[in-house]
């Protein structure tokens, strides 16, 4: 059986998580989600219905939101491994049994979300690449740095190009079929179709690239960590100024030619091979940018009270991405039968009820917050890995 001594170690680990939470942190990944929510409009960059606004509003999403923002979220993934290491090492928890049972469970989260609700999860990738984190958690910054950067400029940008030019996304289904996912009237159907074009199911295809970046990301954001960054931004105020700086020059001229690539006015030619390594570090660079930027406005008391309006979404992360993703689906797509909007609304519409979308999702999250310390998916999650963790206890106990 498991002693006394070993449950109180959990049942501190649990309490430390509601009750040293950093605030700005919160605020960020609020924020990250809603870019995130706009990000993943159905139909977003080539709407059947046309408006006024249309190429500017392409123009921005490719210049200002496409990729920064899951790049931003991926990185406070990587900061929260590490603080959840550091908690467990000061409660003596066995961090890493732990941590694997609860990226076992997360996978579960997301294999659920993908299949059920929105072909589009990143969830199953975060918990493929917290199990690498794992492995590496007492590694030197400085060789977690290499790792980083080879993973996400080196690795994205050649598997980039091999996708592109060598014939590497080759699908192994009609993907004519696609067309038929968002309109179907049968959720069965929708099932099928999910299952289908699901990119782990394809994996070979579609997720070598998004793994090798993502857990790059991950990397970041565990490497700030560890040096601080979140914690004490004021302390690091230089390394925020170079991150602002080249995310406000090379980061946004990478993104412009980022766009120019997805419009067709830019084509990828053998003369331009260094061309995917450059926008990759843009990417990077300006998601640090608006992380930095967001940190240090911060710390400004006036602003503060505004910016903490993202707090209650980014507190309860998890859940508020899979609500989008319901949303959407109820409202965009047709296997419900309820308001069937895809293909039914412009650029400008799409992205003003994104946002309508967000403020419902403050609005219930602040009251939900009122009652509870944690999202209905968080505590879910949190309060099975505790369970998995004890038991194992007891199991090497016998």
């Amino acid at each position: 059986m498991m002693n006394q001594k070993q449950e109180i170690q959990i049942s501190k680990l649990k309490r430390s998580t509601q009750e040293s939470r950093i605030e700005s942190v919160d605020a960020l990944r609020g924020f990250a989600l809603l870019g995130i929510i706009i990000a993943n409009i159905p139909y977003q960059t080539n709407p059947p219905v046309t408006g006024e606004l249309d190429s500017l509003l392409t123009f921005l999403f490719h210049f200002l939101i496409d990729k920064k923002f899951i790049t931003l979220f991926s990185i406070l993934f990587g900061f929260g491994f590490y603080i959840q290491m550091q908690r467990a090492a000061e409660k003596n928890v066995d961090f890493g049994k732990y941590f694997a049972f609860r990226m076992l469970l997360l996978f579960g989260i997301g294999s659920l979300h993908a299949f059920l609700i929105w072909n589009g999860d990143i969830i199953r990738t975060y918990a493929a690449g917290g199990l690498f984190l794992l492995l590496l958690r007492n590694t030197s910054v400085k060789k977690l740095f290499v790792l980083a950067v080879v993973l996400n400029v080196v690795f994205t940008g050649a598997i980039y190009i091999g996708l592109t030019s060598f014939g590497w996304s080759t699908n192994n289904f009609d993907f004519e079929l696609a067309k038929e996912l968002p309109l179907t009237t049968s959720f069965l159907r929708y099932l099928k179709l999910n299952f289908l074009f699901d990119p782990w199911t394809n994996f070979y295809r579609d997720m070598p690239l998004t793994v090798a970046f993502t857990f790059g990301n991950m990397l970041i954001g565990f490497i700030l960590a560890k040096i601080d960054f979140f914690k004490c931004p004021e302390k690091l105020k230089n390394t925020s100024t170079w991150f602002i700086t080249l995310g406000m020059t090379f980061g946004l001229a990478s993104s412009y030619l980022y766009y120019q690539v997805v419009a067709g006015k830019l084509e990828l030619d053998y003369s331009l091979f260094w061309l995917p390594f450059v926008l990759v570090a843009g990417m990077i660079l300006q998601s640090l940018f608006y992380i930095s930027a967001f940190l240090q406005i911060y710390q400004n008391r006036s602003i503060r009270k505004v910016l903490q309006l993202f707090n209650p979404v980014g507190r309860t992360a998890l859940s508020n991405y899979i609500l989008q993703s319901l949303l959407y689906v109820f409202v965009f797509y047709n296997c419900f039968n309820l308001f069937n909007l895809f293909g039914k609304l412009t650029n400008f519409q799409s992205w003003m009820l994104a946002i309508a979308f967000y403020a419902f999702q403050t609005f219930i999250t602040h009251l939900y917050l009122q009652r509870f310390h944690q999202g209905p998916i968080e505590f879910i999650w949190k309060k099975y890995s505790y369970i998995m963790a004890k038991q194992n206890k007891q199991t090497l106990s016998r």
